[in-house]
């Protein structure tokens, strides 16, 4: 009988649970379920109800359900999660109160004193001491491991990459965290670090019967839904760059050493087979043409636009403010011309993106990186022009192809079924994962894209020459 896995997704207001056949890499049941809203103060306080574990047991409750006799061929699960959201805990792994969400910055001052701004896991760890002087910290899929085991278990070391761990040596950072108030007696309330797609130990029997699964069924170590999608979208082979365009845009790149900027705007996972899996995110992105062309046919305005070239050139922001390819939180929104129409601050939207995007490619090579495909996902892949025009502004570093699927949720499945085998981590993505789609540059456009890349370039640095 071939192995069925799960993967859970624990995203910022939903959740979702898929089965994987780990034969085809066919989706055979699904589940989803909302997440307690998140609840944003005044100070910087992110605050979310912690019902991450009873919203995803419910969730592989009625997956099974709908897998009827096959929930019998479940054999591993592994959860994924926002990265750097802290929760409080008891000694059995279970919530005691609101976790402190991703974007929580009420700490930031303390962490700004110790020169750690790379390091914001810590902050809301000193935030919820206050709160809670007797709880541990877990993320978020620690939470819901700890509920399938039925005590609490390892950590993987993605979902605590920002609080600043050392990666290889798998250690929490003891000088950082007393550099901020944090005793070596408070690494008593933290986890072991272990890998990704480690074995944590199997489903708690009572659980299993609950759920209807068998109680062999192994909890694995996941990873951030960054590095999940990354997966379910294929990139995880040395050489492989991903840019994840939604409302921003996220690039990662796969590679054998860590890659790691001065500025902390880029960071390294480390990947089950040894590999480092860097990544950068940008403020542009596609949630400018929401601020720009709302309500407008966007498709329309592709069609449109597809084969003119725009009469100037800008970096695409929405506020002042930008972290990666270029750190500068007080960086405008740049231009070096006026629209000539409306479809002409629409095209130069899109190259803008596209120039943003090669430009955090170049900077990945600078840090190490050497790119040898690059796979594009997320919502604005929807659209074939944006596809065909960042293509054609990469060629000149690097193939571009579309990911098939950038779930998460069907990540982490993946991942769950990679740790049942003795198999090399690219050979079972390989397997499951439908290989990319190739896009074909725009040849009668790239010299005219090629100019326009210099004319970027020659902006940014101007504006980063006279800071």
């Amino acid at each position: 009988m071939t192995p069925l896995t799960l993967g859970i997704d624990l995203a910022t207001a939903s959740a979702r649970c898929v089965a994987l056949d780990t034969a085809t890499g066919r989706i055979v049941a699904q589940a989803d379920s909302a997440l307690s809203p998140p609840e944003r103060q005044p100070g910087g306080v992110s605050r979310q109800s912690p019902t991450y574990a009873p919203v995803a047991l419910e969730l592989v409750r009625r997956v099974c359900l709908q897998l009827g006799p096959d929930a019998a061929r479940v054999a591993a699960v592994s959860v994924t999660g926002t990265s750097g959201t802290v929760v409080p805990v008891d000694r059995d792994g279970a919530a005691v109160g609101a976790a402190r969400l991703y974007d929580d910055t009420a700490s930031s001052d303390v962490l700004a004193t110790a020169g750690l701004t790379g390091a914001s896991s810590l902050g809301r760890m000193v935030a919820l001491r206050r709160e809670l002087p007797a709880a541990r910290w877990a993320s978020t899929p620690d939470v819901v491991n700890a509920a399938l085991a039925g005590h609490a278990v390892s950590a993987d070391t993605s979902h605590w990459l920002k609080a600043g761990i050392d990666l290889a040596a798998r250690r929490w950072p003891v000088d950082a965290m007393s550099a901020i108030g944090l005793d070596p007696a408070d690494l008593r309330r933290l986890p072991e670090l272990v890998l990704p797609g480690t074995r944590l130990g199997t489903v708690n029997a009572e659980v299993a019967r609950t759920l209807g699964v068998s109680e062999s069924v192994q909890i694995v170590a996941g990873m951030t839904d960054g590095c999940t999608a990354q997966i379910a979208a294929g990139a995880v082979h040395d050489g492989d760059t991903m840019g994840v365009l939604g409302t921003t845009l996220v690039l990662k790149a796969v590679s054998e050493t860590p890659v790691e900027s001065a500025d902390g705007a880029v960071y390294s996972h480390l990947a089950p087979d040894g590999h480092y899996w860097a990544g950068g995110a940008s403020n542009a992105g596609a949630g400018i043409l929401a601020v720009e062309f709302a309500g407008e046919d966007l498709a329309a305005l592709d069609r449109r636009v597809a084969d003119t070239v725009a009469g100037y050139v800008r970096y695409p922001l929405s506020v002042a403010g930008e972290r990666f390819p270029v750190a500068d939180r007080n960086l405008p929104p740049l231009t070096d011309g006026e629209p000539r129409s409306r479809l002409d601050a629409y095209r130069a939207l899109l190259d803008g993106v596209a120039f943003v995007e090669r430009l955090g490619l170049e900077r990945l090579q600078q840090l190490g990186v050497t790119p040898r495909r690059h796979v594009i996902a997320g919502g604005a892949t929807a659209s074939p022009v944006w596809n065909r025009i960042r293509a054609t502004v990469l060629a000149p570093v690097v193939p571009v192809s579309v990911a098939r699927s950038a779930s998460s949720s069907v990540g982490a499945a993946i991942l769950a079924a990679y740790a049942l085998t003795d198999r090399p981590l690219t050979e079972i993505v390989d397997r499951l994962v439908l290989t990319p789609q190739p896009v074909e540059p725009v040849a009668t456009q790239r010299n005219s894209l090629e100019a326009a890349y210099l004319r970027f370039v020659d902006l940014v640095e101007g504006s980063l020459h006279h800071a």
